[in-house]
C-alpha cells in the first residue's frame, strides 16, 4: 500500500506580494538529511517589492537559511501543513491507506504539503 504514497523532495513556495494579483516564486523547499530547508530565489529577492515570508525565521537573504533550534523545517512553513486528521484524510482518500497502515508509513511533511492543496495560507 505504501508504495502508492510518492515521496517529495522538494517543493516551490509560491507568495502574493503586497497590492499584486498574481503569485511569484519566493523560493524553494528542499529535503535532506531528514531536514526540509529553504532558500529564496534569486528572482525574487531581486524584486523591488519582494519581502520576508516570515522574518523573524526566513529573512530575505541569500543562500539556505538555517533552522531554528529543535526544527526539521522552517515552522512558518510548517503551520501551512494539515493537521493530524488532515493527514489521515489525505492519506485515505488520496492512497486508499487506512487504520493500522498509516502508523507503518513514513511520510514527509513535503508530501502531506503537496498533497493538500496549493493555498493553504
Amino acid at each position: 500500500m505504501s508504495s502508492k504514497v510518492p515521496k517529495y523532495d522538494e517543493a516551490y513556495v509560491w507568495v502574493w506580494l503586497p497590492g499584486e494579483t498574481a503569485p511569484v516564486v519566493a523560493g524553494r523547499l528542499y529535503a535532506h538529511d531528514g531536514l526540509v530547508s529553504f532558500n529564496y530565489g534569486r528572482s525574487f529577492r531581486e524584486l523591488g517589492s519582494a519581502i520576508p515570508l516570515y522574518l523573524p525565521e526566513l529573512p530575505l537573504k541569500a543562500g539556505e537559511l538555517p533552522l531554528l533550534p529543535g526544527l526539521t523545517m522552517p515552522g512558518c512553513i510548517r503551520d501551512a501543513a494539515p493537521d493530524a486528521w488532515g493527514r489521515r484524510v489525505i492519506l485515505n482518500r488520496k492512497f486508499g491507506v487506512k487504520g493500522d497502515e498509516i502508523a507503518r508509513l513514513d511520510i514527509s511533511e513535503l508530501t502531506f504539503l503537496l498533497e493538500s492543496g496549493s493555498d493553504r495560507i
